[in-house]
């Protein structure tokens, strides 16, 4: 469940990577469009980029913790 959860809120902090530079954009509409789509490009990878460092932190440690499991006891 939790990975299915992760999958779709991944997908949604994509989309928000999308949607800041279209508001960006338009924000700045005039004379500096691009400077604004720039701008809000970056916004939303900093915003978006912290869930992906939570995303990989987790499925790390979820890794880890698979490999223990199978290690033997001994």
């Amino acid at each position: 469940m939790k990975d299915i959860v992760i999958t779709v809120v991944n997908f949604f902090a994509w989309a928000g990577i999308v949607v800041a530079t279209v508001v960006g954009y338009f924000a700045m509409k005039g004379n500096y469009e691009y400077i604004g789509a720039l701008i809000g490009f970056a916004v939303g990878c900093l915003g978006s980029g912290v869930w992906f460092v939570l995303s990989a932190i987790h499925q790390n440690i979820q890794t880890i913790r698979d490999i223990a499991i199978k290690q033997p006891q001994g």
